[in-house]
């Protein structure tokens, strides 16, 4: 039986800002074949002769994020006690800039002759972009504190966490339209630096962290981050 009487495990507010290297793969697009080729006796249209093809872009850059938060103590640190654990909820706002190479369609067939593009086919055109990239997420996660609670002042060690993020990707080249896809299948694993005091969950830490996001569907878009930052 549980002792009703018992405190609840410490809890404490936390906030991170934190800079990070992004990559991304940017959602597929279909698209079709569109213009008529000639025949050398006619015009006919281009898609009979050649099949609709799919693009998608990449690219990598670099921004700047905020997270805030609670995170509660379950089995706070306490003096001579080198491990414990809590569990975290997280709210976090990203923007970074990335260049990519970004898909913007097939080329008009119009005036191509239609043996050649049977047997050439026709190729998905690129450009480079910069590509504004935001995401808005929610994590749940846990910590797993290991250290040094022999020092009288505070607990000392390395905290490593993982959580599961859904979140909220907006993607905006500067050549194409502007997309927003949703995901439950993000991951974050971070790797703090810390200092609590005894019997709270006021951490205090320099982070690392690596956050994969995978999309509900092959055609969404997938980022990773690496990222550093400060928590308290």
């Amino acid at each position: 039986m549980t002792d009703a009487s018992a405190p609840p495990p410490p809890a404490a507010p936390i906030f991170e800002v934190r800079e990070h290297i992004d990559g991304a793969l940017l959602p597929s697009h279909d698209y079709g074949v569109t213009g008529q080729c000639a025949t050398g006796s006619g015009l006919a249209p281009g898609n009979i002769y050649a099949q609709g093809q799919s693009g998608r872009g990449a690219g990598l850059g670099a921004g700047l994020g905020a997270r805030a938060g609670l995170l509660m103590a379950v089995s706070p640190p306490t003096p001579g006690q080198s491990s414990w654990w809590g569990v975290r909820v997280v709210g976090g706002l990203d923007l970074a800039l990335v260049y990519a190479r970004v898909d913007t369609g097939l080329p008009d067939v119009t005036g191509q002759l239609c043996a050649r593009l049977e047997s050439d086919g026709v190729g998905v055109q690129y450009r480079g972009s910069t590509v504004l990239l935001g995401q808005l997420s929610a994590g749940f996660g846990a910590h797993l504190g290991l250290g040094d609670a022999s020092r009288p002042d505070a607990w000392h060690g390395v905290v490593l966490g993982a959580a599961i993020v859904p979140t909220l990707t907006y993607l905006q080249p500067w050549v194409t339209d502007a997309t927003l896809d949703g995901s439950f299948l993000g991951i974050e694993l971070t790797v703090d630096f810390a200092t609590m005091p005894y019997g709270s969950a006021e951490e205090n830490a320099k982070r690392v962290s690596l956050f994969l996001l995978f999309p509900p569907e092959d055609k969404g878009p997938m980022t990773a981050q690496l990222s550093f930052g400060v928590v308290w």
